[in-house]
């Protein structure tokens, strides 16, 4: 019987970044005083996988800022 979906292999270093966007989302959502929802970590680990499927590692590591504030669909304050 031939398996249909296999779930990606991740190594060490893939596995640290995984657990430091955690970190950094929990900490950035606790500043903002934004409560975390099942929905957003869902949203999250979704942007978070595909991020790292499509440009790797590195790239993704420069783009947590984006990917976080996305995830928590944080709108940046701006004079008016």
């Amino acid at each position: 019987m031939k398996l249909k979906y296999r779930p990606p292999i991740y190594g060490n270093k893939t596995l640290r970044v995984v657990f430091e966007f955690g970190l950094v989302m929990s900490e950035v959502a606790k500043e903002r005083g934004v409560e975390l929802t099942t929905e957003m970590s869902a949203r999250a680990e979704y942007m978070l996988i595909e991020e790292l499927r499509i440009n790797g590692l590195q790239k993704t590591v420069m783009n947590f800022t984006p990917l976080i504030l996305a995830a928590l669909e944080v709108k940046e304050n701006t004079p008016e």
